[in-house]
């Protein structure tokens, strides 16, 4: 049997002590034996290692960032538990790798690092053609993750995020197999298709540029069931948005490719905004069946009406509904120019 003290012994080698009273809460109470435990201190033993041996508990002392590619040493360990077992580790994330660099550098040549890393190491490896190279080549070694990223990672690859704890230098993560892996692509190239719910409650996919930080999408439920939402229907301190998507969203720039949508006939020019399922489970459900019967757009009644809350949001949506059912034509054309109206006098933001 390995009792708490040897576990905590073990624990304390590797991590942060401030950490430790923050992993061991998870950790089941019941005695764990040495069969039903595993610590990950070398990457390369553990990945060469067959075993039809799983485990209640896999604590990994490397860093998700040096994984290597990141899909593979998720999934190798997500097979490697029990269901329902625990899974514990840590990621350097953009905000403490930027921490670290400038303590050790000033701003001019932060800048300068900054820059190539975003070029090389996180734009050019998810562009199409890169991809591959990127990932056979062995040169992405450690990869450079926000907190966004790395907690979508461990959802998309079938880990259920219990809880995080962020210091100066690592963000610890602690995580259970309690998710299938997604059979899903990952959503982290810079043009991305959204599923969303379309008329008669299908689902269609529609196209974006990339606002959020990559595999953001698969954080969606989890945000929605840990994060508030503002007036407006908008989560509160969302972490997935970058600084650029900030400034695509104002300038609606990333909705532009939803164009091709209209001409595919899964949007409407003017019509409600097109909602993910996740999303949808918010409305009252009469409103959700009844919404679901119309065909959803690119410039919503929102921009129009500028709904301050949202039960606001709701009876807009309604009324934008009851005015397109006696005269569709008219109703677009009025909303439209609402809208364009608003946006100009700045009653509205964009995107």
């Amino acid at each position: 049997m390995i009792n708490i003290d040897k576990l905590q012994s073990i624990i304390a080698n590797h991590y942060e002590s401030q950490v430790i009273s923050f992993i061991l809460e998870y950790i089941p109470e019941k005695s764990i034996d040495d069969g039903n435990y595993f610590f990950i201190a070398d990457l390369h033993k553990f990945f060469i290692k067959k075993t039809t041996s799983r485990y209640e508990v896999i604590i990994s002392s490397p860093l998700l960032n040096d994984l290597g590619d990141v899909n593979v040493g998720l999934l190798k360990i997500h097979n490697t538990l029990k269901s329902g077992g625990i899974f514990i580790g840590r990621v350097e994330t953009l905000s403490h790798r930027k921490n670290r660099i400038t303590s050790c550098h000033n701003s001019f040549f932060y800048r300068i690092i900054v820059i190539y890393e975003f070029v090389f190491k996180r734009t050019l490896p998810k562009l199409f053609g890169f991809r591959y190279f990127f990932r056979t080549s062995g040169i992405m070694r450690h990869r450079i993750l926000s907190k966004c990223e790395a907690l979508g990672r461990l959802r998309y690859c079938g880990f259920e995020i219990l809880d995080f704890k962020e210091t100066e230098r690592f963000l610890y993560f602690v995580c259970s197999k309690n998710l299938e892996p997604s059979n899903q692509l990952s959503y982290d190239g810079m043009l991305i298709k959204i599923p969303k719910v379309g008329e008669g409650g299908q689902t269609i996919y529609c196209y974006k540029l990339r606002t959020m930080h990559a595999y953001a999408n698969d954080l969606h439920d989890y945000i929605l069931n840990n994060h508030k939402l503002d007036d407006e229907g908008k989560v509160l301190n969302d972490f997935r948005t970058t600084g650029w998507g900030k400034f695509l969203r104002k300038t609606w720039l990333d909705e532009m490719p939803q164009l091709f949508n209209i001409l595919k006939g899964d949007l409407s020019f003017v019509g409600l905004r097109p909602l993910s399922r996740e999303f949808l489970l918010l409305y009252p459900e009469d409103w959700r069946k009844e919404r679901m019967k119309i065909k959803p757009g690119f410039v919503p009644p929102y921009y129009a009406d500028c709904p301050k809350t949202f039960d606001e949001i709701i009876e807009s949506e309604k009324r934008y509904c009851e005015l397109k059912k006696k005269n569709p034509v008219k109703t677009d054309f009025v909303y439209f120019f609402k809208v364009v109206r608003n946006v100009l006098l700045g009653r509205t933001r964009m995107g």
